[in-house]
């Protein structure tokens, strides 16, 4: 899965020089995106760098999942035996069920934090700021986060996604 990060810088020449420093890090040029209010489609591309449902709904049904098979494993043995299964099938059964619902939640949350992301980096563009994003695998996100806190990048995020499908690079 892809990490994207994203920074705001205060002017483009700043957004530049961070994108000069991370493609010498070794991250490709075509994965770097600068943001203006000048950018087509910006809302768009915007939307797509801050999108964090896979999240959501990778730790949703994670969390969901396992604490649901707990719970059915406790309600299938002494003393509560609330329900005559075998602990294995009930934690199997209750941790799907818990998956389900966990997915669920996650992807609304993950939805609803990643607008929430997109509608602060839109007002912070409107008036003058300048947004970076980088995609990356999950394992070089913190460094590209760090580089972007190095370089003056404020108001910095990661989302992860299942694919991201990065543009042409615009320029500032």
């Amino acid at each position: 899965m892809e990490t994207t990060v994203t920074g705001v810088f205060g002017s483009a020449a700043d957004a530049q020089r961070a994108a000069h420093e991370l493609a010498e890090e070794g991250f490709g040029g075509e994965a770097i995106e600068v943001i203006t209010s000048e950018t087509e489609d910006r809302h768009a591309r915007i939307g797509a760098d801050t999108s964090d449902a896979v999240r959501g709904a990778t730790i949703g049904a994670s969390v969901g999942g396992i604490g649901m098979a707990i719970g059915g494993i406790a309600m299938s043995v002494p003393p509560l035996l609330l329900f005559e299964l075998q602990p294995v099938f009930a934690a199997l059964l209750f941790g799907a069920l818990g998956a389900v619902a966990g997915l669920v939640i996650g992807l609304l949350v993950g939805s609803a934090t990643g607008h929430q992301v997109q509608q602060e980096y839109e007002h912070v563009i409107e008036n003058g700021g300048v947004l970076l994003a980088v995609s990356t695998d999950g394992a070089r996100s913190a460094r590209a986060q760090a580089l972007l806190a190095r370089c003056g990048g404020t108001m910095l995020s990661s989302s992860v996604h299942r694919q991201h499908h990065v543009q042409a690079p615009q320029s500032a």
